[in-house]
C-alpha cells in the first residue's frame, strides 16, 4: 500500500466458502488485526479505496490449536491476487464452468 495507508483495508476472505469474515481499514502506520473470525483457513487480501483487491497473502490455517491466531502478516504484493483465489478455490474444490446438454448454436 502506498500513503495514505488508511485509503486501504484488509480483509480476511474465508477459502472455503469465499465468503469476507472480517474487513478492516489499515492505521496510519499501515496495521491491522481482524479479530473475532471464526477458526478456518483464510486469505488476507489488501483492497483499495475503490474495492480492488490489491494483492493478498495466505492462505492462514486458523483452525487448530494453538494456531487460531495469526501475528505478524505481511502482505507481500508480489503475489498475483487471482492466483491465490484460484489456488484457494482449488483446495476448496470449488470450480467453475459452463454445462451444456447440447452443443451451442452460432447465437450462443
Amino acid at each position: 500500500a502506498k500513503k495514505p495507508y488508511t485509503d486501504y483495508s484488509v480483509r480476511a476472505r474465508h477459502v472455503q466458502l469465499g465468503s469476507i469474515a472480517a474487513t478492516i481499514p489499515l492505521d496510519p502506520q499501515g496495521h491491522f488485526a481482524l479479530n473475532g473470525i471464526d477458526p478456518a483457513n483464510y486469505l488476507v487480501e489488501l483492497v483499495d479505496a475503490k474495492g480492488k483487491v490489491v494483492c493478498t497473502e495466505g492462505p492462514f490455517d486458523l483452525t487448530k490449536l494453538p494456531q487460531t491466531s495469526k501475528a505478524g502478516v505481511n502482505i507481500q504484493c508480489g503475489n498475483p491476487a487471482a492466483w491465490w483465489l484460484l489456488a484457494a478455490a482449488g483446495a476448496a474444490g470449488i470450480t467453475a464452468g459452463v454445462v451444456a446438454n447440447d452443443p451451442a448454436s452460432p447465437s450462443r
